[in-house]
């Protein structure tokens, strides 16, 4: 079975020993390595190469947000997922826009901790409900009013793909549920990309949403 390899950048070391009792007993996963800045997470990032990357927003000198951007900049195939401490954390919004793909609450349990992750790493996206519920305000925000619904400029499989994107579907699922291969469905989200003029399923959703394109499901 191939691991998922995991680089944790956190500054508290008593919340990556904890991190870390969670993750070693795991057999699908295997911790690489820790960082306690953003430039050793950097730096990391680049000799051991991990799958996933626990990222926290607040670190010594520069953001989780700028670590985050750097990172994929270099390797834009890692997938980053955000430690927050709170629902309303103001970096959340700029961790979309730089490519993060979950989001989690340090105060999440084991178990929910462990499904972003692998979700995370198959392809899908993670976030946590409550940091969901403020992206979405947020972006109401940034436009107001009623949203338009666009639904004309997409055809009956790009809703149904957004639509699967939003219940944090990986590309393995969504080939499955529209009897497409892996591959057809890598170039459908590439192509809804830059229709929505996005480069994430994050910031694809988010989007979507706002426009009123697809509905939030409750």
């Amino acid at each position: 079975m191939d691991r998922i390899h995991i680089l944790i950048v956190d500054d508290h070391a008593m919340f990556r020993d904890g991190l870390r009792a969670v993750l070693e007993p795991q057999e699908d996963m295997s911790l690489v390595g820790e960082a306690d800045d953003p430039e050793s997470g950097i730096r990391l990032a680049a000799e051991l190469r991990p799958d996933v990357i626990l990222m926290d927003l607040h670190l010594p000198g520069r953001s989780g947000v700028e670590a985050t951007r750097e990172i994929l900049a270099r390797q834009p195939s890692v997938k980053v997922m955000a430690l927050t401490m709170h629902h309303g954390d103001s970096l959340v919004d700029a961790m979309i826009m730089a490519g993060a793909q979950g989001y989690v609450l340090k105060e999440a349990r084991a178990a929910e901790l462990l499904e972003a992750i692998r979700a995370v790493a198959a392809g899908g996206a993670a976030m946590d409900p409550g940091v969901t519920s403020q992206v979405l305000v947020h972006y109401r925000q940034v436009a107001p009013g009623t949203p338009t619904r666009v639904e004309g400029d997409f055809s009956a499989r790009e809703l149904t793909l957004l639509r699967l994107l939003a219940k944090g579907a990986t590309n393995r699922r969504i080939a499955a549920s529209l009897h497409l291969s892996e591959q057809t469905v890598k170039n459908l989200l590439s192509g809804l990309y830059a229709k929505l003029g996005v480069s994430s399923r994050m910031e694809a959703v988010a989007i979507a949403l706002r426009k009123g394109t697809i509905q939030q499901e409750p």
